[in-house]
């Protein structure tokens, strides 16, 4: 954990900030893409993060070897801190300090494995996310925010009927980082060691993820509505440290709901999530995702619209690898529209699957619309996904 850790304070160094972003740590590159409304068409790897029901739809046996991804925005805003570190005392330093306010810069680097049967899944991830605006042109002030999770899940999704799947998981993290804000007095001294010494604190926690999918499916065309409870009851963390102040995970209650089409050679799925329904500090405009994919062979384009602004991202698949950019605006003011921050993600995976078997198959339900919730899987070999895009 410590490199990664020591990686995002480094590219952030020697400042982080103060407005306070939804986080995306987790968050699929693809659902990004469009939206991040990733909620009802989970059912792979993907659902043990999103909706632990979209397991009851995964087909065959699934290996994610790799899945590596970073992302990162602002590059001349990020220019601007690190040219502060040389600035000189007096009406120079003023000035260089000056130029910062407004900015924002985030960066986010991470890795997964993970593996999924029908019905079961298991990931090991190590995901980092860091993020730096500078707010208060008088006092200037600076908020340190960045978080780096080491966990594992464990997730099963049963399929009761065709029509409802019910899942869960239970999740270990040990988490290292911290949210602090540094005033004008810090910014004088520039210490480095100290934001070091402040983000390297730990603790670990335990959480749960609860979800329920409800689904009509037909030849070509099935619905999905869904309900996740995340983090049930809140995710703390347990430290050690006495002076540890370890970030926790919220509640979030999420609606979704997604219609795929589904033909031999075009797909469309498009899917809207409402987010945090539990928190009335969040306009609605901020709560709400929207997006759609488009289904090709080979590859698939998406778009959508996440907390107002929009998303684009393409994904390609070749063999055994698949490769996926996005870009996606995050909003870090107080209504939807004040301050954007556009953020770029790319992601690279290496998957083997084998079989098309899914529970509901095998009882003689859902047969249209496979275990991927997508077109049928019977192509999925140990040659990687072929035709198939499994990953709805």
């Amino acid at each position: 954990m410590r490199p990664l850790t020591y990686l995002l304070v480094f590219l952030m160094a020697p400042f982080m900030a103060s407005a306070e972003a939804i986080s995306t740590m987790h968050s699929d590159v693809r659902a990004l893409g469009m939206g991040d409304a990733y909620t009802a068409l989970a059912s792979d790897s993907s659902a043990l993060f999103y909706n632990p029901a979209g397991l009851a739809r995964v087909s065959g046996i699934n290996w994610k070897i790799f899945s590596i991804r970073a992302g990162a925005s602002g590059w001349e805003a990020y220019q601007k801190i690190r040219d502060v570190q040389g600035g000189e005392g007096g009406e120079e330093y003023a000035e260089a300090i000056e130029e910062l306010y407004g900015e924002h810069v985030w960066t986010g680097v991470g890795g997964e494995s993970a593996f999924t049967i029908p019905m079961l899944g298991f990931a090991v991830y190590n995901h980092g996310d860091a993020q730096i605006s500078v707010d208060n042109p008088v006092s200037p002030q600076i908020y340190t925010n960045v978080i780096n999770d080491y966990g594992y899940v464990l997730g099963f999704g049963i399929p009761f009927t065709p029509f409802l799947h019910m899942g869960a998981n239970l999740k270990y993290v040990k988490r290292m980082g911290a949210r602090v804000p540094w005033g004008a007095s810090f910014l004088a001294d520039l210490n480095p060691e100290a934001i070091y010494d402040n983000m390297t604190k730990w603790g670990k926690g335990y959480g749960a993820d609860v979800g329920v999918n409800l689904r009509l499916p037909t030849p070509i065309l099935s619905a999905t509505v869904s309900a996740v409870w995340k983090n049930v009851g809140g995710m703390t963390f347990r430290s050690d440290d006495p002076d540890a102040d370890i970030p926790s995970e919220e509640n979030d209650l999420t609606l979704g709901a997604a219609v795929l089409f589904d033909t031999p050679f075009l797909s469309i799925g498009p899917a809207v999530d409402i987010r945090y329904l539990n928190r009335a500090d969040l306009q609605l405009t901020r709560k709400v995702n929207m997006g759609v994919e488009i289904d090709l062979p080979l590859i698939d384009i998406r778009g959508g619209f996440h907390e107002g602004y929009y998303t684009a991202g393409v994904g390609v698949d070749i063999g055994l690898f698949r490769f996926d950019v996005a870009t996606y605006g995050v909003e870090l003011g107080d209504y939807p529209g004040q301050i954007e921050d556009r953020r770029y993600v790319l992601e690279l995976t290496m998957e083997l699957g084998i079989g098309g078997f899914t529970p509901s198959s095998l009882s003689g339900g859902d047969k249209a619309s496979g275990g991927g919730g997508g077109r049928s899987s019977s192509s999925k070999s140990i040659w990687g996904t072929g035709r198939l895009k499994q990953r709805r």
